[in-house]
Formats: structure tokens, sequence, C-alpha cells
């Protein structure tokens, strides 16, 4: 560090406080070429460059004070605030990063954290934005789902080609090795906000999402179960109902696929005497989203699983065609309308309702099984109560027996030393003369010590 270009520098500061940004910087070059060595020059010309919008010099300024300084924190945030101006979010979240690393300041972590925590979430958004594309799990209905991240937070979300608008917001994002950005993604829709993981690295042409599957108010901690999907880039063309289908054909493929779905639903635990057919319709009538939470009773793991994809493919089945279709096909399916009201498609109609009357009546003879086996198992049960008790009943009387022999033998005993037959003189006669104060007659030597260690 030479005298001359520490004079050059102090005075590249005095212009740069006084507002004269090109003298500041005339100055702050003499004192790199009187000592390219320093840091300190190149970071404060960085300075200089990004108050005049020149961030281009700004960036090459601030990347030499960082690689002749590795361990100065202000070389990197200089890094930072150039890669902001140059609309590089992404770079600038990693430059505050080795910032972030090399300083023990407590205001220097702090103006780090604030860029940072600004520039991932720009960042994100940026490896966000557009369509992307994907098939959510089976548990979740199975249906292909699109998103478009779009400026402002706004959002579209696409499902067998309706559209709804929404809002998202980025949290807690963080840059990690591989072209790693990781983070929150909250997405509202209807009114309904759902809190995401969300993740891209490598190419990012995949998007890694998880929503939550025990609560709907916590967010994943990471991409595995049902909840995750992995969305690629673009949109997928063929996940919409094909719009030259007339409302007969459509209600057709609506009732194949619900068929399906119903036949692969998991039986209640307790038989319903009413139209399986219709009770399922019931439920599919309801039309809310279903959280996992509303489907946890006490069946198993599988059959959670099971009701979990049952209840989604409704749902799903039902956005995919629409509320018109979907009653049009229920009011078929109960008999308030007819198959003939559409004479090309009548014979599958009338086909598919078979279908419906022989899986109702399936359930039906299954719930019986099933109602007589419980009512077995019932009889069992009280059959093995009933013994128990009895058991439980002579046990008691016997014990008593054994105890009441036991208290003769022990009064036999008693009357035996004290030399008087039991006949005539019982254990109670002698608590009873104890209680009046009747003297009782000594009969031996050793009464007074066995009679009173007898009834201690």
């Amino acid at each position: 560090m030479s005298s001359e270009g520490e004079l050059a520098k102090n005075l590249g500061n005095e212009m740069l406080k006084a507002g004269k940004l090109e003298a500041a910087i005339a100055a702050y070059t003499k004192a790199i070429e009187a000592d390219a060595t320093v840091a300190a020059y190149w970071s404060n010309r960085s300075q200089a460059y990004l108050r005049m919008q020149d961030a281009q010099n700004a960036l090459k300024d601030g990347q030499e004070a960082a690689r002749l300084n590795p361990s100065w924190a202000k070389a990197h945030y200089r890094c930072a605030q150039a890669y902001k101006d140059l609309k590089k979010p992404e770079e600038s979240a990693r430059a505050c990063a080795a910032g972030l690393a090399v300083t023990t300041s407590e205001t220097e972590k702090k103006e780090l954290k604030g860029l940072q925590k600004i520039m991932t979430s720009a960042a994100a958004a940026v490896a966000l934005s557009g369509w992307w594309s994907g098939v959510v799990s089976k548990e979740l209905g199975g249906f292909d789902q699109e998103f478009c991240f779009l400026a402002d937070g706004k959002l579209k979300c696409c499902v067998y080609g309706q559209e709804l608008e929404g809002q998202y917001a980025l949290t807690d994002v963080e840059v990690g090795e591989g072209n790693l950005l990781k983070g929150g993604l909250d997405v509202s829709l209807n009114e309904t906000k759902v809190p995401y993981l969300f993740r891209v690295q490598g190419e990012r042409d995949v998007l890694d999402l998880c929503c939550p599957m025990s609560s709907p108010d916590e967010r994943p901690r990471t991409f595995h179960g049902p909840g995750h999907v992995a969305m690629k880039k673009g949109r997928n063309k063929t996940s919409a109902v094909e719009e030259n289908l007339s409302e007969g054909q459509q209600i057709v493929r609506y009732t194949q696929e619900l068929v399906e779905i119903l036949q692969s639903r998991v039986p209640d635990e307790k038989p319903s005497n009413g139209d399986v057919a219709e009770k399922l319709l019931e439920d599919h009538e309801g039309g809310g989203t279903l959280t996992t939470n509303q489907l946890m009773g006490p069946e198993s793991l599988e059959d959670k699983s099971k009701r979990l994809v049952h209840e989604n493919s409704l749902q799903a089945l039902r956005v995919k065609y629409g509320d018109v279709i979907a009653e049009a096909a229920e009011k078929l399916i109960k008999g308030d309308r007819k198959a003939s009201e559409y004479p090309e498609e009548e014979k599958e109609l009338s086909r598919l309702l078979q279908r419906f009357q022989s899986a109702n009546k399936q359930k039906e003879e299954e719930e019986e099984k099933k109602r007589k086996a419980e009512e077995e198992e019932k009889k069992q049960q009280k059959k093995k109560k009933e013994e128990e008790e009895a058991q439980a009943k002579a046990k008691a009387i016997a014990e008593a027996e054994e105890k009441k022999v036991q208290q003769e033998k022990n009064e036999v005993q008693l009357h035996e030393k004290v030399g008087e037959p039991p006949d005539k003189k019982t254990q109670s006669d002698v608590l009873l003369a104890g209680k009046t104060d009747k003297k009782v007659e000594r009969r031996g030597g050793c009464f007074e010590g066995c009679f009173s260690a007898f009834f201690r």
C-alpha cells in the first residue's frame, strides 16, 4: 500500500461524498494504478460505478476486490449489489452467501441477509416463471395439473382444461449446490391457501412440488409421499376433455370413469342399508375439497390410502367434466332421467347403468356377509364374557368356603390352647367378654401371652 495510493483513495472518498462521481472514479483509478493489490481501492471504485448505474464495471471491480481479499465481506457485498442491478438475482444471492460465510460483524450480517432474502425470492420467481405441467399421485386423484407463475405473484392453475386464477408467494428460499433453489411456495386458489415445498435444480426443467397431507396448514419438509409431483416445463395439451364430444358422449365417458372409481371404493366400516351407488353419489355431490384429516379413521394405513385415492378421484373427475355433465350423469344413475334422452348413446348408457346395478348388488352382498360376521363375533364375545363371569363367581365361592374352613380351624386351635371345648366358647364370646369387661378365667400359665398375641 503506497502513500500515493492512499492519497488518491482519500481524494476519491471526498469526491464520492460530494456526489462528484466521475472525479471519484478518476481518483480511485489513480489509487489502483499506484497499487493494484489493495482490495479497498477496487471496492471503492465499484461503489462509485454503482452510484453511476454502471453495474457491469461495478461487478468487475467488486470481483477483483473479492479475489484479492476473499475474507472481506464488503467485497462480496459489492458483487451482490452489481448483480442485483444487472437483474441477476440468483448470482446476487450467492454473492451474499459468500459474504455471510466470512464475516463476524452483526452489522454486515444484517445487511447481507436483507439483500439475500430479496434476491433468493426474486431468483425463485425467475426460475419458476411460465407454465409447468405434471400428474399428481394416485392418492390425490391422478389428474393432470398445470401451474403458470406470472409477474407480481399472480398464478394460473389448469386442471383438465379448466383454468383458475390465484396468487402465490415465495418464502424462506435457499440457494444451494447443483443450481439448487428450494423453499416455501404458498398457492392461494378460491380463498384456500396451500403451503407447498418447492425445488428446482440442475437444468431447471423439473419443478418438484410437495403439498401437505397430514395437515392443511403444515408445510412438508421433504419431497416424499403422495403429496409430491414432479412438473415439467411447458404445458400438457392432452389434459382437457375433447371439445368436439357431444353432451351424451361426455356423459358416457364420465359414467365409465365413475363406475371404475366406485368399484374400487373402500367399504365403510358399518354396512349401509341404502342403495350403494346412490350413497356414493351423495358423497360425490359434496363438491368440496377433502383433506386427509377428514379421511383418517380407525382404519388401516392401506385403507386410508385407498380412501384417499377414491375421494380425490371423484373430485378430479367432476373438475374434468364440469358440474353440468356430472349432474346429468348422476340423475341418470338415480333414475331421475332416462337413457333414451340420448338416443345415440342410449345403448352404452343402459349397459353402464346395469354395471351400477351389478356393483350395487355385489356391495350389498358384501355388506350382508360382513354384518353376519360381526353378529357372530358379538355372540362369541358375549359367550366368552359369560363364561369368564361364571368362572369368576365359582372362584369367589370357593375362596369364601376355604376362608370359612380356615376360620373354623383357627377357632378350634384357639380353644384347645385355652382348655375349653369349641362348642362351649367361641372366638366371638371371648371378644364380647373383653368388650363388656367380663373377666375371663385363666386356664393355664401361657394363656395370657397366647390370647393377647392371637387377638393383637
